[in-house]
């Protein structure tokens, strides 16, 4: 009889540790993505993050911010003002017949805007064009001789000397 007891204690023991909840060191993972988005002559950066379990807040006080959650804004004074401002691309042909072709080595986000200059800075060719990574250009109807093309997308620029057979 003793020895029922003493297995039944043991057993309900044993059966209330193993339904029991233990605290665990645990972490959900997280993951995001950011992308830029064109969408009716605007561009948009959007970010998200997965795996964030609750709202954002900020907190202001004394000109301090805290803020909960994974995303974080860029704080204006973490910015240097070494920035590159060099549009990342090539073009070709040069001398050139009619066409020109640039293909850009980084993700182009934004309206490009394109302006083609002669040797005297006078404008030849103005035009927009929604964010694409290669634009290929028909300047049959220019002359001959040398221009400057620059192609700029918000503060960055690309610049190519060119020469018209």
């Amino acid at each position: 009889m003793h020895r029922i007891f003493l297995i039944s204690i043991i057993g309900c023991l044993f059966f209330q540790t193993g339904l029991a909840q233990i605290k665990m060191k645990e972490t959900l993972s997280s993951k995001g993505s950011s992308h830029f988005i064109y969408a009716n002559n605007k561009s948009y950066f959007i970010q998200e993050s997965i795996g964030q379990s609750s709202v954002t807040f900020v907190y202001n006080i004394d000109g301090y911010s805290l803020r909960q959650g994974f995303l974080q804004p860029i704080s204006p004074s973490a910015l240097n003002g070494d920035s590159n401002t060099d549009l990342d691309g090539y073009f070709y042909p040069n001398p050139f017949d009619n066409d020109i072709h640039i293909r850009f080595n980084e993700a182009i986000f934004d309206v490009l805007q394109v302006t083609l200059l002669d040797v005297l800075g006078r404008t030849i060719y103005v035009n927009e064009f929604s964010p694409v990574q290669a634009l290929d250009l028909d300047f049959g109807s220019v002359s001959s001789g040398n221009y400057v093309l620059v192609v700029r997308m918000r503060s960055k620029t690309f610049l190519a000397k060119l020469i018209r057979k």
